[in-house]
């Protein structure tokens, strides 16, 4: 495969510039977030969705997409591995989620254009990025910056665990992505119900495939 990195950067570009970091919702409106996630395995690629009640995190849908893996892992460029099979999950769901949280970056990225970003700005939804691993920016009194920019907020979930990393990807203020992500938090878990149970769907879809005979 021949990748025009250039051409690539230049979408991430023009994705960036059509980031809106304001609520387009009503927060006391939001009735169910969802949850991305994506595993690898044999070539393929794994894409969940968990559909959850936003009060009482219940499960309301779940849904596995596969599909070829087309594009290899290059840091920076998330974003056109994972963005379009999270793109296909969402579009696969019955119950359309009011917000959307994906395991990766929204603007806290070094060209302001995280999968969060991408997947939120194609869908013309409020999209959030969690991570697990700071990719850019330093850390002052909780709050990411990166070129002097506040991009992001470092959240500590779990006692003795490292902390995760939020983002505004689009379409939601970052006190408002915070807020989404604290209620979004059950038990002695690191990372919000949504994704968590993300995770766990495309990991158990992977590994029974793994299992079928060859």
């Amino acid at each position: 495969m021949t990748l025009d990195i250039e051409r690539m950067r230049a979408a991430q570009k023009e994705i960036a510039e059509k980031v809106v970091l304001r609520d387009s919702f009503n927060i006391s409106e939001v009735k169910a977030v969802a949850g991305f996630d994506v595993a690898y395995g044999n070539k393929k690629v794994y894409c969940a969705a968990a559909v959850m009640d936003y009060k009482s995190m219940e499960l309301i849908e779940r849904k596995v997409i596969v599909r070829d893996e087309d594009f290899p892992y290059i840091p920076t460029l998330l974003m056109f591995r994972e963005g379009p099979p999270v793109v296909e999950a969402y579009n696969a769901l019955e119950k359309k989620p009011d917000v959307i949280l994906i395991d990766g970056n929204g603007i806290l990225h070094p060209y302001r254009a995280g999968i969060a970003t991408f997947v939120g700005v194609t869908l013309d939804k409020p999209a959030i990025g969690v991570t697990k691993k700071l990719l850019c920016g330093f850390a002052r009194e909780g709050k990411i910056y990166v070129e002097n920019e506040m991009r992001g907020i470092r959240m500590e979930t779990k006692i003795g665990a490292n902390p995760i990393f939020i983002s505004p990807g689009h379409n939601v203020a970052i006190g408002t992505a915070v807020h989404i992500v604290a209620a979004c938090m059950r038990g002695n878990h690191k990372l919000p119900e949504p994704l968590r149970l993300a995770h766990k769907f495309a990991d158990r879809a992977r590994e029974d495939a793994e299992r079928q005979p060859q």
